[in-house]
């Protein structure tokens, strides 16, 4: 089917399921198969390259909180009662004796109280003196796909913070407190809409930085829009992709490839390459000074694994 053709989430859903020997059906036996192929696709095309029409048309901005240092009066179990009341609420926060450094999360902890439940019972030797309550990890808001590199601290705007990979990162700065000061050097980032449940919006979206701040701090960055696909071929802005009408073709043909990797046919590598093809056309087109180096992604594009 041509892209002209291919208006909407459900044209897209049954030229996939027709290209790989289904029914076009929307409620069919292999329907949910074939949506959550379409959004695969859909979602590895968004996130391959930064396209002028699937970016926020503004940044997102990050709002790093700055770390706390209070006294520790005793620690039993996984309740930790300290010397001062502490405010904001320090849930989502770690913390860490300066005595031994093991760091915990902590669970629970109500605004303006002295009293914080830890994430596991505390097991180390010294209970009590100095700590540090930091914040190196947060949440992504729901509207994003993918970050684009780098972030920008605001005010520092000559020193970008890269991001990268999160087992290099860990590899790097591993899972506790990896020092401080005033500057971010690094930031991992993690969004996976391959699993997404659009019922219950269970995608994981975070980042997390290293060092730990010791000062607040906004970040801002450039960010592909999530937007998911409802198949009721409306026509309406939740069932229109954002792949501009010419070009939507390659998403039914990536959808086809994945369909037949599962159903381990042949053809599988056929779709793929087509699809590989058009998105090599659609860089050229809209992103002509970055099309050599996602050339050689889309070449291996047929897994989808795009980004």
């Amino acid at each position: 089917m041509a892209s002209e053709d291919l208006k909407t989430g459900l044209d897209i859903l049954h030229a996939a399921l027709l290209d790989a020997g289904e029914a076009a059906s929307s409620s069919g036996d292999y329907a949910a198969e074939g949506k959550r192929a379409v959004r695969q696709a859909y979602w590895s095309i968004l996130c391959h390259a930064r396209w002028p029409w699937g970016l926020a048309t503004s940044p997102n901005v990050i709002a790093v909180q700055a770390a706390q240092r209070v006294t520790v009066n005793s620690i039993a179990g996984t309740t930790m009662t300290l010397s001062a009341n502490l405010t904001p609420s320090m849930v989502y926060y770690k913390v860490y004796l300066e005595s031994n450094q093991s760091v915990y999360r902590v669970l629970s902890h109500t605004d303006n109280t002295d009293t914080v439940t830890l994430d596991a019972s505390y097991v180390e030797s010294v209970t009590s003196g100095p700590a540090i309550f930091f914040k190196d990890e947060y949440a992504l808001p729901t509207s994003v796909l993918r970050v684009w590199d780098p972030m920008w601290p605001r005010g520092w705007y000559d020193n970008p913070i890269p991001i990268i990979d999160k087992p290099l990162f860990e590899q790097r700065y591993g899972r506790g407190a990896w020092g401080f000061g005033s500057g971010i050097i690094e930031a991992a980032c993690e969004v996976h809409p391959e699993g997404f449940d659009a019922a219950s919006d269970n995608m994981i979206r975070q980042v997390r930085f290293a060092p730990w701040c010791e000062d607040a701090l906004n970040i801002e960055h450039d960010y592909t829009v999530f937007h998911d696909l409802d198949f009721s071929g409306t026509g309406s802005t939740v069932d229109t992709p954002k792949v501009p009408r010419e070009h939507r073709s390659v998403i039914a043909n990536l959808a086809t490839a994945l369909l037949c990797i599962n159903k381990d046919e042949s053809k599988a590598k056929d779709y793929g390459e087509i699809g590989a093809g058009k998105l090599r056309a659609m860089v050229d087109q809209y992103i002509p000074s970055q099309a050599g180096r996602f050339h050689t992604q889309a070449k291996h594009s047929v897994s989808l694994g795009l980004t």
